[in-house]
């Protein structure tokens, strides 16, 4: 089954990208869709920038003490 997850980074501000391919790691964002793909996956492509709001709409925090 195919999903559009995508890679996720965190954007450094300074054109740096800090993110997980295969280990952790910070690369320039622009050099990011030249790295060769995973086993069964899509190489990267950067289709956009969003906000820790944009991201987080729609979720609901979780209460971290309680017991399910």
């Amino acid at each position: 089954m195919r999903h559009d997850w995508g890679h996720v980074g965190l954007a450094m501000g300074d054109g740096r990208v800090v993110h997980a391919w295969d280990v952790v790691r910070i690369d320039d964002a622009l050099a990011i869709p030249a790295l060769p793909p995973a086993p069964g996956w899509d190489p990267p492509r950067l289709i956009g920038w969003a906000t820790p709001d944009e991201v987080l709409r729609g979720h609901v925090s979780r209460e971290w003490d309680a017991r399910p």
